[in-house]
């Protein structure tokens, strides 16, 4: 089983849809630092899932194989809220050729969720959602989580599938209230908000507890996330848990190892992204002699990326 979550963030004047999953799968023991976030070649939407790997994996990865196959469906030449019915129809077909009886077919595919989300370039909007299984039918929805009173996101647009939902909603509670605050004459007072880290945060404060005690069974390792921008790209982001240990995909990076994706540091009260490249050092004559600081030159660099919707 598995938490995996979706929603739009707000930065500056535009915003960015974020896909982040835990990193446990389940079968003889946990391993915790699976990949359950997928990149398509298409650059403008990713694949998630949620439920027992021995059923969501196989089809999962051949969704992913099928959308890249195709060259409309690998081009971005149909959008993504045209290609639902091509992915329906390759989880229907595979389910169709399962070798079960149609309640056991059932009865496994239950929790069974495969999210699938991105930029639509024919409708200018980020679109989030999830085929579940009705019986042994695969159907998409767009299915909003609501948060807990007083918190209400302007734009409703947080997705969840998988487990502990309520446990998830507490933690995102607590999120809120440590970033915003809520005076005890608010309480009955609804409070608008834009979403900026606090839905990852709330899945590595799950996350936390589940590594120190044994009522998260489901779920484990390290968050993993991807960003998707309206320009129709997608970009891994890497995460920092502590000083020693960063993840990418769920798996822990080798302490030679070394990333140019953009890192989220979960360490600080207020996550914050870090830029690899902006600490690589300029060559002492790349301005023709003149004396630049290579930390002047890298704050820069951050800055860019910040204001061009690169962080």
């Amino acid at each position: 089983m598995t938490i995996t979550i979706a929603w739009v963030r707000q930065n500056k004047n535009t915003s960015e849809l974020l896909v982040a999953s835990d990193s446990r799968l389940r079968a003889y023991g946990a391993m915790n630092q699976a990949q359950k976030l997928f990149r398509l070649e298409r650059g403008d939407c990713c694949l998630g899932f949620c439920g027992d790997a021995q059923v969501a994996y196989p089809l999962f990865v051949q969704v992913g194989t099928t959308l890249n196959n195709f060259v409309r469906t690998r081009t971005r030449a149909e959008d993504i809220t045209d290609i639902t019915d091509t992915i329906g129809r390759v989880l229907n077909n595979l389910i169709g050729s399962w070798d079960l009886p149609e309640t056991d077919k059932a009865d496994q595919l239950t929790s069974t969720r495969i999210l699938f989300s991105g930029w639509s370039w024919k409708h200018q909007r980020f679109d989030i959602g999830f085929f579940m299984a009705n019986g042994c039918t695969f159907n998409f929805h767009r299915r909003k989580m609501r948060i807990s009173h007083p918190w209400h996101e302007n734009r409703r647009s947080l997705v969840f599938i998988g487990d502990y939902e309520m446990e998830y909603r507490s933690a995102l509670n607590d999120i809120l209230e440590r970033r915003h605050g809520v005076h005890p004459t608010q309480v009955e007072t609804t409070k608008n908000v834009n979403f900026d880290y606090e839905p990852v945060e709330a899945l590595q404060l799950l996350l936390q507890r589940a590594s120190s005690r044994d009522d998260l069974p489901s779920i484990g390792g390290a968050p993993q996330l991807i960003k998707i921008y309206p320009h129709g790209n997608d970009l891994p982001i890497g995460i920092r848990t502590n000083a020693d240990d960063h993840f990418l995909f769920g798996r822990r990076l080798f302490d030679w190892e070394k990333t140019s994706y953009p890192i989220l540091d979960l360490m600080s009260e207020i996550p914050r992204i870090l830029y690899p490249m902006a600490e690589i050092p300029l060559p002492a004559d790349l301005h023709n002699g003149i004396e630049v600081r290579n930390d002047s030159i890298g704050a820069e660099a951050a800055t860019i990326l910040e204001d061009g919707d690169g962080d």
